[in-house]
């Protein structure tokens, strides 16, 4: 298993953690050391060493360029690390070498300036979210390549507002994207609707309309659907407290939880987790208060899509249900807030992880820490200090060790070999053989 962390310093490091099957083999021939050198106490001999995570550093420190964000992008058919830093550049990195392929830009993100709350790139877009409401889907073909050149993002609204904590593009259709933050409750956006041209009939259409809209009588919701291009959807604060006051906002991380884009969850600074459908109301169907008075930090999807994995300001890592907010577990070993969990390998819409999947967290103890899944007891497998704060996490899903390349390989030509057996014909040899006399 590979991960990517970017860190408060600037810097990107590729963790390669051991094969189960390598530690396995390893701790086997330990204990075989160790019972040998009981049997004979004179004989001398090394033990094997356990095999340790390796940890490969990308960049240099600078904390002007801190990274904020993570994710994976594609460029001429090639995968490469898409990485957001404090200062508003955006660099297409090499995965195995670290060498910065491309760079874009985003204006509205800088030291004194906003910060980057979301990113995802495909082999199209490279889409960034600001804490400043600015939405920037930048074309990948229309980079210039001259040294002189500054290429910048591509802003398409700035509908959002502003006080943005989180910007989430839905990963099997980017042109929906949710957003949400302090005060700014959750909307859904449809990027195809803001980057379209008006045509004159439309307008002529419009005009011919307006005098009679201005005759009835709008909601609030309908005003922001009309000044709001591409405005899908947006969230209506939940009732009055007990005391009839107002319930503040404050989102702080979101998922879509279906393949539609239709449900939302929501973990919030005040320790809720809303889930919201945006077909049957515009309040959430399932609001969820997970106990105590700490903020929520991130939220992630556990092993299918009816899990939901958080974190707060203080070392919680709990997995809960999404329809009756029961708790289904609780990860340990944090000695600091996580900023990111991830399981690896990801749960997708079609079909859950696998039983023995792992849970990748990163923690403001500077450790990581992957833990298993398979058993209630949830046991820390490996864990490695990586001297620098982390931010965020990338898991690659796609990385093989030798053995399992080799393995596969092994299997294929298995196949291979069957399949050939079993396309031959069969011939019957009816014919009496000759004995000699």
């Amino acid at each position: 298993m590979q991960i990517y962390t970017g860190d408060e310093s600037g810097l990107v490091k590729s963790i390669v953690f051991p094969s189960k099957h390598a530690v396995e083999q390893a701790q086997a021939l330990l204990q075989q050391q160790r019972q040998k050198k009981k049997a004979k106490k004179d004989q001398d001999t090394n033990e094997p060493q356990i095999p340790t995570p390796t940890v490969q550093k990308f960049g240099r420190v600078d904390k002007n360029a801190a990274v904020q964000h993570l994710c994976w992008g594609v460029i001429d058919g090639k995968r490469h690390l898409v990485v957001a830093r404090k200062n508003g550049k955006v660099h297409f990195m090499c995965p195995e070498t670290g060498a910065v392929v491309r760079e874009y830009v985003d204006e509205n993100v800088g030291v004194d300036k906003g910060t980057f709350i979301g990113l995802f790139a495909n082999d199209t877009y490279l889409i960034t979210g600001t804490s400043t409401g600015h939405i920037a889907y930048t074309r990948l073909d229309d980079y210039n390549n001259d040294s002189g050149s500054n290429n910048t993002t591509t802003c398409i609204t700035t509908a959002p507002g502003a006080d943005l904590c989180i910007m989430r593009v839905h990963p099997s259709h980017p042109h929906l994207f949710a957003t949400g933050g302090k005060e700014n409750d959750l909307k859904l956006f449809d990027a195809n609707i803001i980057m379209q041209e008006d045509d004159q009939d439309e307008n002529e259409e419009e005009e011919e309309k307006e005098e009679d809209e201005k005759k009835k009588k709008k909601t609030r919701y309908q005003k922001a659907k009309a000044q709001a291009k591409g405005l899908v959807f947006m969230a209506k604060n939940v009732p009055n407290d007990m005391l009839d006051l107002r319930v503040p906002v404050w989102i702080q991380d979101l998922q879509f939880l279906n393949e539609e884009g239709t449900r939302i969850a929501t973990a919030t600074h005040y320790h809720q987790i809303r889930v919201y459908d945006i077909k049957a109301q515009r309040r959430p169907i399932h609001d969820h208060d997970v106990g105590g008075k700490v903020p929520l930090t991130s939220l992630s999807i556990g092993k299918n899509y009816q899990q939901l994995i958080f974190t707060d300001t203080m070392n919680t890592v709990r997995v809960i249900d999404v329809e009756t907010g029961r708790t289904l577990g609780q990860y340990k070993g944090l000695t600091g807030s996580g900023t990111a969990v991830a399981m690896a390998p990801a749960a997708k819409f079609s079909e859950s992880a696998p039983e023995d999947a792992y849970l990748v967290t990163v923690s403001l103890d500077r450790f990581a820490r992957v833990h298993e899944t398979k058993t209630t007891f949830r046991k820390v497998e490996h864990k490695v200090y990586l001297k620098q704060r982390m931010t965020c996490l990338l898991v690659d899903d796609e990385f093989q060790h030798e053995e399992e390349q080799q393995q596969e390989a092994d299997d294929e030509e298995d196949e291979e070999d069957q399949a050939m057996w079993e396309a031959m014909e069969t011939v019957d040899d009816n014919k009496k053989r000759k004995h000699r006399a």
